[in-house]
């Protein structure tokens, strides 16, 4: 751990580098969902079959995170950043020549099988390499990170598919081949000691969450198959020396508590990016790219006030920061579901609000996981964490997408998402003590 009390320039350069793989993880993760109606039209697509453009990501990249967790216990961080762009490269690669919806499917996956690496080795290195009086700072630069690159992936979207067409938005991606050198110079290389990996755990789980989000999207019969599969991993890991996700996480309820907050606030960030592009096509037909300039000023707001809100996690604790960001989650839900006929602009000004309460609940978020669990257990934790925050990424447009389906009004989508922040407010710890460094 750096032991300085302020950040140094090497630590700055550290934080640049982690941020700059964000940006592409993230961009990457939300560029391609204004090209989901193209996609769509391209091959015929219902909503639910063109969200798997999205779902497949964002589940991948859920189980990724829990794996590449695992092995940081067992390799460096640089080695496994460096796998995770190759692969992520290679991806886009396959993705730019798809000429067939399933070429496309695999393109993201693969895409995702490399990006996944950066979330949770990006996290552990936060709570691990940085004490606890500046982590909130840095957690504050992570997530102010994803908010602009989660705003600025539409924009960036819907400008090249509208002007190029869709397969290019693979080329951007392969870009972050170009920051394996920042990785080397500045990522700490500390090889760890080789541990098991729990190969059937992750089997089980990785099928149980596959055939539940296939249920969703195709078929509600596939999800009892999921759900077996669950019941049989939940099975496994009580017999397991190195279980995939350890049973202590399951039985320590303030970290359920921070897996659940992450997990239902995703979905309404991924459901809300996802449903937007649609309803206002559908009813003002506008333009991809005219779509994305509406959620840039949201993105903008929340990445300028991302080092505000970690300083603010840092002073008062993560509690009154969870409290207020789901204040403007619920709010702006609610005024989005108001305001479905009113002018495009008075959604871009809800969508602030939104952008600024999704980056403060993930800032709180991730500075609190660390006063829940053991040191030891940190490194798994952080990376049980990011998987639950993509899963509810993954589950976002799958339930988004079924509904729309249904003909569900997009009011009442937005409404529901609402109700969703009601419960996760409802699961803030009320623990008023200011968060104290894992021992």
């Amino acid at each position: 751990m750096n032991n300085h009390s302020h950040l140094t320039k090497n630590d700055h350069h550290l934080i640049g580098t982690l941020c700059l793989l964000f940006i592409f993880g993230n961009i990457n993760l939300t560029m391609f969902n204004l090209a989901v109606p193209a996609i769509s039209a391209s091959f015929m697509l219902t909503s639910s079959q063109a969200s798997w453009v999205m779902v497949g990501y964002s589940i991948l990249m859920a189980i990724g995170a829990g794996t590449y967790s695992k092995l940081a216990d067992s390799f460096s961080f640089q080695r496994l950043y460096i796998v995770g762009l190759i692969l992520f490269a290679a991806g886009s690669i396959v993705g730019f020549f798809a000429t067939a919806y399933w070429q496309v499917i695999i393109g993201r996956l693969l895409q995702a099988a490399g990006a996944s690496a950066i979330s949770p080795l990006s996290y552990a290195i936060a709570t691990q390499y940085f004490p606890p009086n500046v982590r909130g700072q840095v957690l504050g630069a992570l997530s102010a990170t994803i908010a602009f690159a989660s705003g600025f992936g539409p924009v960036l979207g819907g400008i090249i598919e509208q002007y190029v067409g869709w397969h290019a938005l693979f080329l951007v991606s392969a870009l972050s081949i170009f920051i394996i050198p920042l990785i080397l110079k500045y990522v700490p290389n500390i090889e760890h000691k080789r541990g098991a990996f729990d190969i059937l755990g992750s089997i089980l789980f990785s099928a149980g969450l596959t055939f539940i989000l296939l249920g969703v999207t195709l078929k509600w019969l596939l999800m009892l198959i999921g759900i077996a599969f669950l019941i049989g991993f939940g099975r496994h890991i009580q017999t397991t020396v190195q279980p995939f996700i350890p049973v202590t996480f399951i039985k320590n309820l303030p970290y359920q508590r921070i897996l659940w907050i992450s997990f239902l606030t995703f979905i309404g960030n991924t459901g809300l990016t996802f449903v937007l592009p649609i309803m206002l096509k559908d009813t003002f037909y506008l333009p991809t790219s005219t779509i994305g300039l509406l959620i840039l000023p949201g993105a903008i707001s929340a990445a300028l006030l991302g080092s505000i809100i970690g300083r603010w996690t840092d002073h008062y604790g993560s509690s009154p920061v969870l409290k207020i960001s789901h204040c403007c989650i619920i709010s702006g839900f609610i005024l989005m579901g108001f305001s479905i006929h009113l002018p495009p602009w008075v959604d871009a000004l809800w969508i602030i609000i939104l952008m600024i309460g999704f980056n403060g609940i993930l800032t709180a978020s991730a500075k609190l996981v660390p006063s829940t669990l053991n040191l030891s257990e940190l490194s798994s934790g952080m990376g049980i964490f990011t998987l639950f925050y993509l899963l509810g990424g993954s589950f976002g447009p799958a339930v988004i997408g079924r509904l729309i389906d249904l003909n569900i009004p997009f009011s009442s989508i937005y409404y529901i998402l609402a109700l969703l922040g009601v419960v996760s407010y409802l699961l803030i710890p009320q623990n008023k003590n200011q968060e104290n460094p894992p021992q």
